[in-house]
């Protein structure tokens, strides 16, 4: 099997300069690197493949720019998974970057490590977009930003997936309703995700419509976090008979009120927006606007490969919200004052 010498020697070049027209990393002339190409080529040297690529200025990589990913968020997984095989069926790979910067982004295209990305967990002024907007690489968000135009996204419905909440609780007969949201975003701040403007406005909707009358607590949107709002929460507003659990909080829900002997649905109701797979195995099983993690990821890959291909595509989907009736809502307990 041919090696890196062998290339080198056929080339009249050295190894390093092999190595170095293969990845990119360096400035290498044309001629040299024709010269490369065909050692390459006649030693049927096994970076062939890469070769290949750099004459058509392609990596047949997508990335995936996210967030810092904690190991038992199982909705990211179902993300990444979805992503990751419709990559591999277009017979590209997928490699997922985190916390990158917009220079890094940026970085990543430029040097052809990637041929396009996938934006999640976007925000209201999202400098990754900003300065992506100015190059001719493609990118397609999975989510929204303030700015939509022009730009190419999956996103799902969050205004109407909360206000399905609400009003399921409120045809329930609720009216006092705890509400987890994200830490930070009672203060509206700009670098919110936009999917909590989204939000506010279906739980306003609700609000006005039913006369409901809610009472907030900001948590980070894990299930820890979840798990300690809810016992703030509870403690300072006894009388609620339901709670809307934002994030992967409603884990962390379920457990405060069994820990105080509160019982679900008899005492308190939960509803949370989560993926089906995650609502099917809570006890009792989770109602639920349903998110569909799986069909944004495999619509913003094939957008992307469609980008990626030469297609000017600036399509915007938005996927429908879904209320699933499970276990842990019903009408709320009544009083002995109201008997």
């Amino acid at each position: 099997m041919p090696t890196i010498k062998d290339v080198a020697a056929h080339a009249g070049v050295s190894p390093s300069t092999v190595h170095y027209a293969l990845n990119g990393k360096r400035s290498i002339s044309p001629e040299v690197r024709e010269r490369v190409l065909a050692a390459v080529q006649a030693l049927e040297y096994s970076a062939s493949a890469v070769a290949q690529r750099m004459r058509e200025h392609r990596s047949y990589s997508l990335g995936l720019i996210a967030p810092e990913l904690p190991a038992s968020d199982a909705a990211m997984m179902e993300m990444l998974t979805a992503t990751a095989a419709t990559a591999s069926a277009a017979d590209h790979t997928l490699g997922i970057f985190l916390n990158q910067t917009p220079d890094q982004v940026l970085n990543l295209l430029r040097g052809q490590y990637v041929d396009g990305v996938i934006l999640i967990e976007t925000t209201h002024h999202d400098p990754r977009i900003e300065v992506l907007r100015g190059t001719p690489h493609p990118f397609v968000l999975i989510g929204q930003t303030g700015d939509m135009t022009g730009l190419t996204t999956v996103d799902f419905d969050f205004e109407e997936a909360f206000y399905l909440a609400f009003d399921h609780l409120a045809r329930l007969g609720h009216r006092d309703i705890g509400f987890i949201v994200p830490h930070g975003a009672e203060e509206g701040s700009g670098e919110r995700k936009e999917n909590w403007y989204a939000t506010q406005r279906g739980f306003r909707r609700a609000q006005q419509e039913h006369g409901l009358r809610a009472v907030l607590e900001p948590a980070v949107l894990d299930i820890e976090d979840g798990h300690r709002a809810a016992l703030r929460l509870t403690a300072r507003a006894p009388h609620i008979t339901a709670i809307v659990a934002s994030g992967h909080t409603h884990v962390g829900v379920l457990r405060a009120l069994y820990s105080q002997g509160r019982r679900v649905p008899d005492d308190c109701s939960v509803i949370g927006v989560t993926t089906a797979q995650i609502a099917g195995w809570t006890i009792p099983r989770l109602t639920s606007v349903d998110l569909p993690l799986r069909q944004m990821s495999v619509t913003a890959s094939e957008l992307l490969l469609r980008k990626v291909g030469g297609e000017d595509v600036t399509e915007q989907v938005l996927l429908p919200a879904v209320l699933v009736e499970r276990e842990s809502t019903a009408p709320p307990a009544r009083r002995p004052h109201e008997d």
